[in-house]
């Protein structure tokens, strides 16, 4: 299986690269695409020495089985169609396709059977969407009306620049007008991430509940809550509230149950030791804790997840494994 990463100099790129090394999708060496600006550079990959390849309109591309992209949604649109119609799968870490009709949304312990045969796009949810659905899919079972969920998002969703102001300011350096953030971010937060839209919703926000939408279904529960920006380097965290139209005191037992049995999650049980972003950085699962039953018709739980990771580049590299099980 040859593959190919464009946008590998990128901090989720940089992560897919890490991954592919134990994966089976690492067979050989995949092939590294960007623009003029990444192209010539050098990444070390297992014991060599991978040069970034310049992506243009003479780019040979079919020789490649699947593209994984982390690249931006302007250059997804311009190329997922064209790896496509050069018999390649793409997986695409952008907002481009998300919400199109024609293109799988998908986390593979979630929707896995979602992934499309034969070369077309699949589309890699939100980083906070995955980390939430991770949690929500085990209690699907128990019927909840509605989810509000209320993220704390690290600055590392915003991309190198995220990382580079929050270190730059811990540093006593000022913020800066080019910023991605629209204030100061050591020692701050802000409940804003996106333009917030005419319903006083934010871009994250929406995200958060279109993809939710597409992904468990159009009859499945609203999903509300607030996305807040926090000055952590990695991992995201999300105060989840599950509410019930009945009232019933077995249903913390039955969603402990579940829990634990459930793919790609670990369930701290400790009251005292709650899953922390700095304690989960570089860690595959998602982590829920601190699950209790406030009142017969509701559950609350704590959720943290490397939005890198599962997040992001392994969730990608997990429905690339998938397709090519698939297609191989």
């Amino acid at each position: 299986m040859k593959v190919a990463v464009v946008g590998a100099t990128g901090v989720v790129g940089q992560e897919m690269l890490r991954l592919l090394e134990s994966s089976p999708l690492g067979d050989s060496a995949p092939r590294l695409l960007a623009s003029a600006r990444s192209a010539g550079t050098q990444i070390r990959w297992r014991d060599a020495d991978l040069t970034v390849e310049l992506l243009n309109d003479d780019t040979v591309l079919d020789d490649l089985d699947v593209a994984l992209m982390a690249a931006g949604s302007e250059t997804a649109r311009k190329w997922a169609p064209r790896f496509v119609a050069a018999g390649v799968a793409v997986v695409d870490n952008s907002s481009a396709y998300r919400l199109d009709d024609e293109v799988a949304l998908v986390v593979p312990e979630v929707n896995p059977e979602a992934v499309p045969r034969g070369p077309a796009i699949i589309a890699n949810p939100n980083c906070s969407t995955i980390i939430l659905l991770l949690a929500l899919k085990p209690l699907m079972h128990l019927a909840p009306s509605r989810v509000i969920a209320d993220t704390y998002q690290a600055v590392s969703g915003a991309g190198r620049a995220g990382l580079d102001a929050l270190e730059r300011e811990a540093a006593g350096g000022e913020f800066r007008i080019d910023d991605p953030f629209p204030f100061p971010i050591h020692g701050n937060l802000f409940p804003s991430i996106g333009e917030v839209g005419a319903d006083g919703v934010t871009v994250e926000e929406r995200k958060m509940l279109d993809e939710s939408r597409k992904i468990l279904g159009e009859g499945s529960f609203v999903v509300q809550g607030t996305c807040v920006r926090v000055p952590v380097a990695r991992c995201h965290s999300i105060a989840v509230t599950m509410l019930f139209r009945s009232d019933d005191r077995a249903r913390l037992s039955a969603a402990l149950d579940a829990l634990r049995q459930a793919p790609g999650l670990i369930l701290e049980e400790d009251p005292q030791a709650p899953p922390t972003p700095g304690r989960l950085s570089g860690v595959h699962e998602v982590s829920v804790g601190r699950v209790r039953a406030p009142s017969s018709d509701a559950l609350q739980l704590w959720v943290v997840g490397d939005q890198l990771l599962k997040g992001a580049a392994l969730n990608t590299v997990q429905i690339a494994e998938l397709w090519s099980a698939e297609n191989g």
